[in-house]
């Protein structure tokens, strides 16, 4: 069998010259344009989908926002916090905890629990409370986040404690005995203004203070 012809010989091509560092110029049928066209109207397309998304994203937050939330907010910043009521009372302090429809402030002067209903505003107070210890549980044996007013002060009227209820632009001071559906029992004490025992609406109740337990 006769040997395969060798390959003939194919002319070696240029090697390329080194680059000069000067940019090449090319022509637009190279197609640069319509890439430069399509990556621009990328970013415009990105921006929109950004703007739309932060827009989103701010709607969910505002519908969101409730009284009841800055309140949990608060509670677990554990940052002093100022609470202004309807009535005009002002209470400063940490929240310390917070139910279906009220809170527990911490306040200098003992545990205030306040109803959602009577709170004008709150905003995080100036300062710090100072290095104090952290503050007692709240002041009835339940557990907060599933409790409404009426249940905790039905679990706090049975220590029979000696409270302060502002209501209706005055202060009842006594012992809180019994807490029904709708309205609370406080019985006076010997001396005070208030000789029998005073039933409040809980409806109309703008705070209450612990004062001793």
């Amino acid at each position: 069998m006769d040997a395969a012809p060798p390959p003939p010989n194919r002319p070696q091509r240029p090697s390329a010259p080194p680059p000069s560092g000067r940019p090449i110029a090319l022509a637009p049928s190279d197609g640069l344009d319509e890439l430069a066209r399509w990556a621009a109207s990328e970013r415009v397309n990105d921006a929109a989908r950004s703007r739309a998304e932060q827009r989103r994203h701010n709607e969910a937050e505002a519908s969101e926002a409730t009284m009841a939330g800055q309140l949990t907010h608060l509670s677990e910043s554990a940052r002093p916090a100022l609470v202004d009521t309807v009535s005009g009372n002002r209470m400063r302090g940490r929240i310390a905890a917070t139910g279906l429809d009220f809170c527990v402030i911490t306040a200098a002067s003992g545990p205030v629990m306040v109803p959602t209903t009577a709170i004008a505003a709150v905003s995080e107070a100036p300062g710090t409370l100072g290095n104090r210890p952290t503050p007692d549980p709240p002041p009835f044996a339940i557990e907060t986040s599933g409790a409404t007013l009426g249940e905790a002060l039905a679990a706090l009227a049975a220590e029979r404690p000696l409270v302060q209820i502002a209501a209706g632009g005055r202060n009842w001071r006594g012992q809180l005995t019994s807490a029904g559906a709708d309205m609370v029992s406080v019985a006076a004490k010997p001396g005070s203004a208030d000789t029998a025992t005073s039933h409040i609406a809980i409806a109309a109740i703008d705070n209450l203070a612990v004062l001793d337990r």
